[in-house]
């Protein structure tokens, strides 16, 4: 009769343990996984990044708008890891595209009296700007305020220099 229970205990471990088995199979019989790219870092050297926040008085086709806020008569409309659209919406039944902010690696923006603050890849940068004008000022920087970006898998690039920023990631298909 101790049998009984033993078999059982047995038949219910091999079931649970059932998918830990071996079945050879290939692992690219369960379709395309993110595994199969590559991302390389975009490097730049840091003096060569900070010249790149600048402010044009000329627009930019919106083509991957990202956050949007307002502030006065004035919409500033995101574009992923490249800058702000300044839109100026005095008659917002026709808003103008009318400037936009360069700012590599850029993900988000606060605003705070008439200053803006932006990540700039691993740099904070606090901006003044005089939309009218059309001038911008860079008030402050504060250099390596946020880790560096991450790959789309999330993995760190270690072989960065002490004067080297990754401003983005491109992608490379295995072949």
């Amino acid at each position: 009769m101790t049998l009984k229970p033993t078999l059982v205990l047995l038949l219910i471990c091999s079931l649970c343990f059932q998918s830990c088995w071996y079945t050879g199979g290939n692992d690219d019989d369960f379709g395309p996984i993110e595994s199969q790219y590559n991302y390389q870092p975009i490097i730049m050297q840091r003096d060569a990044f900070e010249a790149t926040t600048t402010f044009q008085n000329s627009p930019e086709p919106i083509l991957n708008s990202g956050k949007i806020y307002v502030k006065d008569q004035f919409i500033f409309i995101h574009e992923k890891d490249k800058g702000f659209h300044v839109i100026n919406n005095t008659d917002p039944s026709n808003p103008q595209n009318v400037a936009f902010i360069n700012v590599l690696g850029s993900s988000d923006l606060a605003i705070k009296g008439s200053t803006l603050y932006v990540n700039n890849a691993t740099d904070l940068v606090a901006l003044s700007i005089d939309a009218q004008a059309g001038t911008m000022e860079i008030t402050k920087r504060v250099a390596d305020a946020f880790p560096q970006l991450l790959s789309p898998q999330g993995f760190s690039y270690y072989d960065l220099q002490d004067n080297e920023v990754i401003v983005g990631w491109s992608i490379l298909e295995n072949n």
